[in-house]
């Protein structure tokens, strides 16, 4: 069953290595330079069923870890199949649970970085993590508005790549705005919106977090 194998990896990254995680959010998104948008879409897919995996063994679930394991199998399997069977050009249903993994990742992470007493490498690291996801799950629900409606997304009309998404999401999560890709529709604009200003308050909150925790160790010792 795939439950076991992923239960394994999780295991041997260890309790809270966000080193690991932040390494495989880098490499997400590194692999999106490559243009191959088969190989982007997988690999968002194994790096973030590996990312929820590790946060699964190292968090205590009121839904228990077994359910958690079985539905967590249960939406790869369903993305590697629509995969399969729509192709990466085509599949929606594999964007949606790209989307969704990632929000509850970023909700996880940021939950124990919150509930750390005082800031360290690990809470700097899974802020990192917290702070790539945040643009990759953003660059997966533009994907799925273009899919609904076929290149709705960009102004120019046509199609948004894994790539491009991937790229317009970190510019626009940044706040840097280069222009050379903009949305069309409402839905768009509003969704680039709540990305930039999600991107501008997670780093005022995050380094808030991390000044106040230093000023208290500080204090302490």
């Amino acid at each position: 069953m795939l439950i076991v194998p992923l239960r394994r990896i999780a295991r041997i990254l260890g309790e809270e290595r966000y080193d690991v995680i932040l390494a495989l959010c880098v490499a997400m998104v590194g692999l999106s330079a490559t243009g191959v948008d088969a190989l982007t879409a997988a690999s968002g897919i194994v790096g973030l069923l590996l990312i929820t995996g590790t946060l699964i063994e190292s968090s205590a679930l009121a839904v228990g870890r077994g359910k958690a394991w079985a539905l967590l199998a249960g939406l790869g399997c369903a993305t590697a199949i629509e995969l399969v069977v729509a192709g990466p050009d085509d599949a929606r249903i594999g964007p949606a649970i790209v989307a969704a993994i990632g929000a509850v990742a970023v909700a996880a992470i940021s939950r124990q970085v919150l509930l750390r007493p005082l800031p360290d490498t690990t809470s700097i690291a899974a802020s990192a993590c917290a702070y790539l996801l945040i643009g990759y799950s953003f660059a997966s629900l533009y994907i799925l508005i273009d899919r609904i409606a076929s290149g709705s997304f960009l102004a120019s009309g046509e199609a948004l790549t894994p790539e491009s998404a991937i790229y317009f999401s970190f510019v626009t999560l940044t706040t840097l705005g280069f222009g050379d890709l903009t949305p069309a529709a409402s839905s768009g604009r509003t969704l680039v919106t709540l990305e930039a200003m999600a991107g501008q308050f997670y780093i005022a909150i995050a380094v808030a977090r991390l000044v106040a925790g230093m000023a208290t160790g500080r204090k302490d010792g």
